[in-house]
């Protein structure tokens, strides 16, 4: 199910949503990209980490602080996203199911992978066209998210999704440093 809403097949988020197991499926997901999350900043900063002359810190105690924080970031953005998605949603006279849109925020999240070696601070003409597909399949994917929780036709679906992502990108210009 997974895979075909990765695939942005319409009907598979309209099954998850239905899924006696959604509440698991998204947690994990969650848990998931959130590790993933954190392996990415390991390796993006393995000299860092390489640096320590403890072997508990260098492959222990500074990894696991990574991937704790690989797994709050994964929390923090689905919040975020969702209570923007939802909060749109609402402006254009959605039905207002913040818990399925938080649910079905954990999916969005695993396209946002491509975007983690930016975040970390690596920037190359490779990472910015990650980071621009890893930013577009996520607004497709929201779209998707928004249209299976508020019943929004296409059009309303994507202008919603476009403001969540004007502003979930003005937060971030103002959080993350330069």
């Amino acid at each position: 199910m997974i895979g075909r809403m990765m695939m942005l097949d319409g009907a598979a988020f309209h099954d998850f949503l239905q899924s006696p197991k959604i509440d698991r499926i998204s947690r994990l997901l969650l848990i998931a990209v959130g590790v993933l999350y954190g392996m990415i900043s390991i390796a993006s900063n393995w000299a860092y980490v390489a640096s320590f002359e403890s072997q508990a810190l260098k492959f222990f105690i500074v990894p696991a602080i990574f991937i704790i924080f690989g797994l709050l970031t994964a929390l923090i953005t689905r919040l975020g996203l969702s209570l923007l998605l939802w909060a749109s949603s609402k402006g254009f006279g959605g039905k207002g199911l913040l818990g399925q849109v938080n649910k079905a925020a954990s999916v969005s999240l695993v396209p946002g992978i491509l975007s983690v070696p930016f975040l970390t601070g690596t920037f190359n003409p490779a990472v910015a066209v990650l980071l621009a597909a890893g930013l577009i399949w996520m607004y497709l994917i929201s779209v998707q998210i928004v249209k299976a929780t508020q019943g929004f036709d296409a059009k309303k679906a994507y202008l919603s999704s476009l403001l969540s992502f004007v502003f979930l990108a003005s937060i971030y210009y103002i959080i993350v440093p330069a």
